[in-house]
């Protein structure tokens, strides 16, 4: 616990309009993971020397600092696991300048990723990582988590857009990383290591971030399939003719049969997969690529495809995909929702193997995601309370890791590892990378406050100790 000494340095240091000590902590304390750790303190900070001054307190008391953005994430990455205090940057929510002939936007971290796109579209311009939260997810925590998104299979993943930032480092200090130019090579990349890193070696406080032209026209098709092995070979075709759509869907037949009813059309029986696409660009470029998925789609088994350009029902397409993480969590008692990456020629295999695994186990396994890019959701789900039940979901989940990484993927594609996946951080780094990384951590943070006890394999709490 923090001593009253420490709370009254603490309070001179940031103010008190900024410290929170009361029950208000509990709406910090959790993240969509709904595994609540409850913070000591909380800090709203107002301004950077708010930031500067806490880190120099907790470095004297050797108390951990979590920062936190809006609390979207499912890694656990903004969880106060060792306690002490979270840092919230909500109150950095401005968008600081859209400049349309750089094309850049300069924006604070707490800034929610559809206020951005908001922004930019009176520009014609826009901004490309989307991910599932991108109406509740601030920009600040989509860099530290790299975070991805149904357009990135086109357009890449939040690191594509990442010009420069600026970050207080532990010790207090701060330092600009990276130029506003799109090249630009002078030393070590610093900005590209500290996106990804959740927030275990800076607290990012302003970014630079690249904004694309927006496309003049956006058409979506919906592929009713006969099982996820059409669909997976469908992603394979795509990709091999060269064809990139802005966006590749993917539902499987438990995904399916979960959301029937909530689509807003009806289902013919024989659909058990559906593929969801979207073509973008100039009109005439979009409506041409609409055309050649749509013909591979037939050749691919497709009962129908159905095409929408923008309106209600492309809109309820979308947002029957988006939610469907909250609605595995609505209808099961316990879910692991995990977000491994494998090669596209390898996408049915894996599928069917976690598949094997749930049966063997007595849990449903099911998956959807960004096809385009190897990025499956499984969900590990229970309709049974209970710790035995979680139990044979997690021995489910570390063999998913292991299948993911056996074929040449990965044990998180854009969630992160934060204290949820870091138990299993050996199944994919060798023990000579992630000691290579943690060193990289201590020389940022060697009193360890920064978000400690994330993403690698600390033996303890005391884990810097000589």
């Amino acid at each position: 616990m923090l001593s009253a000494e420490q709370l009254r340095e603490l309070e001179a240091a940031v103010g008190a309009a900024s410290l929170i000590l009361d029950e208000r902590r509990v709406a910090f304390a959790a993240d969509e993971l709904k595994v609540p750790y409850l913070p000591h303190a909380v800090v709203e900070a107002r301004s950077v020397a708010d930031i500067q001054a806490l880190l120099r307190w907790a470095n004297r008391h050797k108390v951990p600092v979590t920062p936190r953005g809006a609390g979207t994430g499912l890694s656990g990455g903004a969880l106060a696991v060792r306690g002490g205090v979270v840092l919230s940057m909500a109150r950095f929510n401005r968008i600081l300048e859209i400049d349309p002939v750089n094309r850049w936007a300069v924006v604070e971290p707490g800034v929610i990723n559809f206020q951005l796109q908001e922004a930019a579209a009176p520009h014609g311009l826009f901004y490309p990582p989307d991910p599932a939260s991108w109406e509740s997810s601030s920009l600040g925590g989509n860099v530290a988590e790299d975070a991805g998104g149904p357009r990135c299979v086109k357009y890449g993943v939040t690191r594509a857009y990442v010009l420069q930032l600026e970050a207080v480092l532990p010790s207090g200090e701060v330092i600009t990383c990276g130029p506003r130019t799109r090249k630009g090579v002078a030393g070590y990349s610093l900005r590209d290591l500290l996106i990804g890193s959740e927030g275990t070696l800076a607290v990012i406080t302003r970014m630079v971030l690249r904004l694309q032209p927006k496309p003049a026209r956006t058409l979506t098709l919906l592929a009713l399939l006969p099982d996820s092995a059409s669909a997976c070979a469908l992603a394979a075709t795509i990709n091999r003719e060269g064809l990139t759509p802005s966006a590749l869907e993917f539902m499987d037949e438990a995904a399916v049969e979960l959301v029937r009813g909530d689509l807003p059309m009806a289902l013919p029986e024989g659909c058990r997969s559906l593929l969801l696409l979207e073509a973008d660009g100039g009109r005439a470029e979009a409506e041409e690529l609409a055309e050649r998925l749509g013909h591979l789609c037939g050749e691919a088994g497709a009962l129908d495809v159905w095409m929408a350009e923008g309106g209600e029902k492309a809109a309820r397409l979308w947002e029957v995909r988006r939610r469907l993480s909250h609605t595995t969590r609505e209808r099961f008692a316990q879910k692991l929702s995990e977000d491994i990456a494998v090669p596209l020629d390898r996408l049915q295999e894996c599928l069917e193997a976690c598949r094997r695994l749930g049966q063997a186990k007595g849990v449903h396994v099911l998956a959807y995601g960004h096809l385009g890019d190897g990025n499956l959701h499984v969900n590990v789900l229970s309709r049974e309370e209970g710790e035995a039940s979680l139990a044979r979901m997690w021995q489910v989940v570390e063999e998913i890791f292991r299948l993911a990484v056996d074929f040449g993927g990965t044990i998180t594609a854009e969630h992160g590892v934060g204290c949820w996946k870091q138990p299993y951080i050996g199944i994919e780094l060798s023990p000579q990378s992630e000691q290579l990384q943690m060193n990289i951590k201590r020389l940022f943070d060697p009193n360890n406050i920064l978000n400690p006890a994330k993403i690698f394999s600390w033996p303890q709490i005391e884990e810097f100790d000589a």
